[in-house]
């Protein structure tokens, strides 16, 4: 029996239907249904009785069906600025900015209904992952066999233990592992597996980080091995040792590299830099941070060095101002660039 248990942590139910093409247009409730739910659920606001009432109005119907899996691919492609972002930042009243939002995206949705190939990520969606954190937020897991996990910001994983294999799905985002020792029922040893979009990552008894990243996946042991194998090239399989990294494809996997110890300082809740670029270390500080956040080509050379904490990314732009020749500019909260001083 499959068993997914966590210290302090509920399992939500796994979408798995798809669809490839849509040939009807959508019925003018429903799209402004869809739309109501995707800004609800990017909010910030949703609570869990919110997302299992979706679930409920998800299933309910199969044109709801297709059309939440129909604004699922519209959101995806103005991943640039967050959509609760984009119109927080349009002016200060956000109750009104949420009602022009919804109309849009009914707008948008109805007039893409017909004719839409829509890509097969259902089951990535880390809206029903089992686990989940918010932009900024580190999450710690206890795993059933003892295994201890900690979710990254905006990470998402499915945990599947059943009789024969002890299964991470990485849906997205990055995870820090520390294995334990199997403690099955029968005197089967069960492997210990990690899933990403591009291949697997068996651990032989370790510590290491695995981050999904677009169409590709990264690998970081610190302690022990781990034994990676492409989805489509399983003739590239690699066993990775203590105190190397590795970035893999699908079809393909890079020469093998140093793992740096200050990238996993996130598990503490802090950013170590050691002479990057300012422009790096802006990209890495972005995922932590709602909102837009961007750095001027004029100041991306720079070198940055020091120890920052992740749940102030405000203090922490404020601090590069004291040591380098840059100005921090807000448009509004959610809007700010690193320009030259």
């Amino acid at each position: 029996m499959a068993t997914k248990n966590a210290v302090g942590s509920t399992a939500m139910p796994k979408q798995t239907t798809t669809f490839t093409e849509v040939e009807l247009p959508f019925n003018t409730h429903v799209a402004q249904q869809a739309s109501e739910w995707l800004v609800l659920l990017i909010s910030g606001t949703a609570t869990d009785d919110d997302r299992h009432a979706w679930e409920k109005w998800r299933n309910a119907d199969p044109e709801h069906g297709r059309a939440w899996h129909h604004i699922e691919n519209i959101n995806q492609r103005f991943q640039g600025i967050p959509t609760d972002i984009a119109f927080k930042t349009l002016a200060p009243n956000v109750l009104q900015n949420r009602r022009r939002l919804i109309k849009a995206l009914t707008i948008v949705l109805m007039a893409s209904g017909t004719g839409l190939i829509v890509r097969k990520t259902t089951p990535w969606c880390e809206w029903t992952a089992d686990y989940r954190t918010s932009t900024g937020e580190q999450r710690k897991l206890t795993l059933a066999d003892g295994t201890l996990v900690v979710l990254n910001t905006t990470s998402a994983i499915d945990v599947d233990y059943n009789d024969t294999t002890r299964l991470i799905q990485l849906r997205t985002g990055e995870m820090f592992i520390t294995t334990a020792q199997d403690k099955p029922a029968t005197t089967l040893m069960r492997p210990f597996v990690v899933e990403t979009a591009e291949g697997t990552v068996r651990a032989l008894g370790t510590r290491f980080v695995v981050r999904q990243e677009n169409g590709s996946s990264h690998v970081a042991v610190y302690e022990g091995a781990v034994e990676i194998e492409p989805f489509d090239a399983r003739d590239q399989k690699i066993v990775v040792s203590a105190g190397q990294a590795l970035n893999f494809t699908r079809q393909t996997r890079d020469t093998v590299l140093s793992a740096d110890e200050n990238a996993i300082a996130w598990t503490e809740g802090m950013i170590v830099a050691e002479k990057i670029r300012l422009g790096d270390f802006i990209d890495s500080l972005r995922r932590y941070r709602t909102g837009y956040l961007n750095c001027d080509p004029a100041v991306a050379n720079l070198l940055v060095s020091g120890v920052f904490p992740l749940k102030n990314t405000d203090s922490v732009l404020a601090s590069l101002t004291d040591s380098l020749p840059v100005s921090i500019h807000y448009r509004t909260r959610f809007w700010v660039t690193v320009v030259h001083k």
